[in-house]
């Protein structure tokens, strides 16, 4: 027996029943649901990409910024202190044009940062980029002990040797009472006695080779120094703070300083702070100052108890071609501002 299909209602005679599959509309239908679950999940996945990139990069400037200022906060909190916890400083030195020499002012702002001499040059690594700085002095223990005396000394005598010591370097004595800083004109490591006298060859020199205040004595002969027997000898030290040019060629924090009668050395700090901008409190007054408007006032800086300092900082590039690739949104760079105000330990008042 022959079984004819009805090709136009797409059943077999007397079935009763239509052929399976789809139909045109309906797997268009179909491809339309699926390309609307692929988008779906594909903007989910471009959602929480963007999520994490943008936690990425606030992660990165708040811990920069974190990081920063707690490098800065401490110099600033110890700006003018000494291992003698003596208020009473002076130089001996003779008139230090050099602002790395300069101790008179252990807590200084700049407006403008090319004031400042001694910072790296043009295309250098440390160059400075951005405006506002800021110069702390302090001085940290050398490590080195005096000679155990009953009573007043005349001299500097070492209680042993060292080989930490050398001619030119610029040192500090101090007690509870006084400090006063020098330059070394004469020491041999092979013996405890370091000399400080006038003249010589070194630069800027001593002013006098006395040490006690008030600084200068003019006295002739004779070494009129009289230090306390629990006297002790640091190093004193210029930091300056300011925003250079790193080796990848982006910005950063630097941090600058010497130590004894060697140059300043560009230290960097914290990549991706691209600018500082630094107000200062004087005692007495409602408002913070720009580092101008406090020089135009006599004895200013020794008046300044605190500053409220503003980083600008940015997180790492996207792009792989950028020196500090990383994490960031919209293949821009994430920037946020952060500022905090930090008091001068040694200045707040009782």
């Amino acid at each position: 027996m022959i079984i004819s299909r009805d090709s136009r209602r797409g059943q077999f005679p007397g079935s009763g029943r239509r052929l399976g599959g789809f139909t045109l509309v309906e797997l268009m239908i179909a491809l339309v649901l699926g390309l609307l679950v692929i988008a779906g999940v594909g903007s989910v996945f471009i959602a929480n990409k963007d999520a994490y990139r943008t936690n990425e990069a606030l992660s990165q400037v708040q811990d920069a910024s974190r990081t920063a200022f707690e490098f800065v906060a401490r110099d600033v909190r110890e700006a003018g202190s000494n291992p003698c916890g003596a208020a009473n400083v002076a130089s001996v030195l003779d008139s230090p044009s050099s602002d790395w020499l300069d101790w008179s002012q252990p807590f200084r702002g700049f407006d403008d940062v090319t004031d400042i001499d001694g910072l790296p040059g043009a295309g250098e690594i440390g160059e400075p980029v951005d405006e506002h700085a800021l110069r702390l002095g302090k001085a940290e223990d050398s490590g080195i002990a005096l000679e155990a005396v009953t009573g007043p000394r005349a001299n500097i005598t070492l209680e042993s040797a060292t080989s930490q010591i050398s001619d030119g370097d610029i040192l500090m004595v101090c007690d509870a009472d006084k400090a006063t800083i020098f330059q070394t004109t004469n020491y041999n490591s092979n013996n405890t006695t370091l000399v400080h006298n006038t003249g010589g060859s070194y630069t800027p020199g001593n002013l006098t080779k006395c040490l006690n205040h008030p600084v200068p004595q003019l006295v002739s002969g004779g070494n009129c120094t009289t230090l306390s027997p629990t006297s002790y000898l640091v190093v004193p030290t210029n930091t300056v703070w300011y925003i250079g040019t790193n080796a990848a060629g982006t910005r950063s924090l630097f941090r600058s300083r010497n130590f004894q009668s060697t140059a300043p050395v560009p230290e960097e700090m914290v990549r991706g702070v691209e600018g500082m901008e630094i107000e200062y409190h004087r005692s007495g007054e409602d408002v913070f100052e720009t580092a101008t408007q406090v020089d135009a006032v006599g004895g200013g800086w020794e008046q300044v108890d605190a500053a409220r300092i503003t980083l600008t900082v940015r997180s790492r590039g996207l792009n792989p071609s950028d020196p500090d690739f990383g994490s960031s949104t919209d293949r821009e760079r994430l920037q946020r501002d952060f500022s905090t105000t930090i008091a001068i330990r040694n200045r707040l008042g009782g």
